[in-house]
């Protein structure tokens, strides 16, 4: 079974949290994902209006630091997370392996941080600012999957397949064989470009009914959960609905 939801930010005004709930009663989404934004102090009050909605957490990944270079400011940003994840009784908390260079320091610096909630995201070839990032490859991912649960980024997996050269169809088929990860997030952007986008859908050059079809294939054998993280537009979520739709008719 496919579930869809969407990204709210512990940032976004409480008018977005009340029309969240809303369209959760209306059946319109399945769960959402909160990532947390440190450019504000957490408003539980305000984040309450979602208590009821199934809500997994995307730890803090910009803002002046990455997850793998954790120094003290980082793990009071992680101790936030945490208490995101436990005030939602999470099941899941998104990490990014970032710009760490290899997989010793990673591993080094994950058990800071380490929980059994947590599930590593894919990296695209090179992050939003243009910087190298690890776990882009296959080899890479097959490493981090061996500690944690993989989710899947499936734009950042054509951006990643660009920067090696690769297929970006062979690139998602093979890493869905070997991990089978049942976690993504989708949006749009340039198979042409190896950096990180998050477009909207109808805003991608790649084959988004192709993808479709191959997520689909395995919600049809387990539980799927696929996050759009495609862009806010205003003040309400029409653009994420939007999005949602575009995907469902591809």
């Amino acid at each position: 079974m496919l579930q869809c939801g969407f990204k709210l930010w512990s940032s976004n005004d409480r008018s977005i949290f009340a029309e969240a709930f809303e369209r959760y009663q209306r059946g319109e989404f399945a769960f959402i994902e909160l990532y947390n934004n440190p450019a504000e102090e957490l408003d539980f009050d305000k984040m309450g209006l979602i208590k009821e909605v199934p809500t997994t957490i995307h730890n803090t990944h910009s803002h002046g630091w990455h997850e793998f270079d954790l120094q003290s400011e980082q793990m009071i940003m992680w101790q936030h997370t945490l208490r995101l994840a436990d005030f939602f009784e999470s099941f899941a908390i998104i990490v990014h392996p970032g710009r760490v260079p290899n997989f010793e320091i990673f591993q080094e610096n994950l058990l800071k941080i380490d929980d059994p909630r947590i599930y590593l995201e894919n990296m695209a070839g090179l992050d939003i600012q243009g910087k190298d990032t690890y776990g882009r490859t296959l080899k890479e991912l097959q490493a981090l999957s061996a500690l944690h649960p993989i989710c899947f980024d499936l734009e950042k997996a054509v951006k990643s397949a660009c920067f090696q050269k690769l297929d970006y169809h062979d690139f998602i088929t093979n890493t869905l064989k070997e991990l089978r990860p049942t976690y993504f997030h989708i949006s749009g952007g340039d198979k042409n470009s190896p950096v990180d986008e998050h477009r909207n859908l109808w805003e991608a050059n790649f084959d988004v009914g192709w993808i479709h079809k191959e997520v689909y294939k395995l919600a049809e054998k387990e539980d799927v959960r696929l996050v759009f993280e495609t862009p806010k537009i205003g003040d309400n979520l029409g653009n994420d609905l939007e999005n949602m739709d575009f995907f469902g008719n591809s």
